[in-house]
């Protein structure tokens, strides 16, 4: 089953918190791209894609899916995004099925067959508890709630932090073959692991210290230095003082 395409707008966007100010941006985000919010850890970008998902409410200008004010749409929105957060949202009493079969409730658009294919495909027993679950492993159930009803969009913030190499590999695989190119799916992620940026991004939105340093196409960024891989260009770039 599939779903209306939906874009998303941010306009003066910022968020102040005692210890931390996003400024201001301005982004357009189109149906079919997968774009990649990289940065170090506090530039930003847990808390641009919690607003972009409905989980954040206290901010200044305007976030915009489908074309309307995000905060006006909650909580129906929330049907529409899949959002795989920092940690695992859930009872730690409840086994992986019992927590995916209440989730399923929430979305109309929930499809078992295809959730039970992706519990085969990150090799996630059904019958562990929530609260026995490795890191990896919760990072793989998290994955497989935000994609069991295929949104439109999709949000998976630092879904490869954490977790071993080989677990990263299988995931990011994963992510490649469920939300393919050329598609109408939107993708953002975030991630400060410039190696899983290279597998999956076509777009990169460098951010640095609560500000936006830079948005460009994974082929712009490539064509600033041809022969370097792509993780060492945006290495390169996020530690320009530029």
């Amino acid at each position: 089953m599939t779903t209306t395409a939906l874009s998303v707008r941010l306009a003066g966007f910022g968020v102040r918190y005692p210890q931390f100010r996003l400024h201001p941006i301005d982004l357009e985000l189109r149906a079919g791209e997968r774009v990649a919010l990289v940065g170090a850890n506090g530039a930003g970008k847990s808390t641009t894609l919690k607003a972009i998902a409905g989980r954040l409410h206290d901010y200044e200008g305007r976030v915009e899916v489908a074309s309307r004010e995000v905060r006006e749409q909650v909580p129906g929105i929330r049907a529409r995004i899949g959002f795989l957060p920092e940690q695992l949202l859930g009872f730690k009493w409840m086994t992986v099925a019992e927590h995916l079969r209440f989730l399923s409730a929430f979305f109309p658009t929930w499809d078992d067959d295809y959730m039970h294919e992706l519990l085969g495909r990150v090799a996630l027993p059904s019958a562990s508890r929530l609260g026995t679950l490795s890191k990896g492993m919760a990072v793989k159930l998290s994955f497989v709630a935000a994609e069991a009803h295929r949104p439109p969009l999709l949000i998976l913030d630092e879904p490869t932090s954490a977790i071993d190499p080989l677990m990263r590999g299988e995931l990011l695989g994963v992510i490649d073959e469920c939300v393919p190119r050329g598609g109408d799916r939107l993708v953002l992620f975030s991630s400060h692991i410039l190696e899983d940026v290279e597998r999956i991004a076509d777009r990169v939105i460098m951010m640095r210290r609560g500000r936006l340093l830079g948005d460009m196409t994974t082929r712009e960024l490539q064509e600033r230095d041809h022969g370097s891989p792509l993780s060492r260009i945006l290495y390169d770039a996020l530690g320009s003082d530029e």
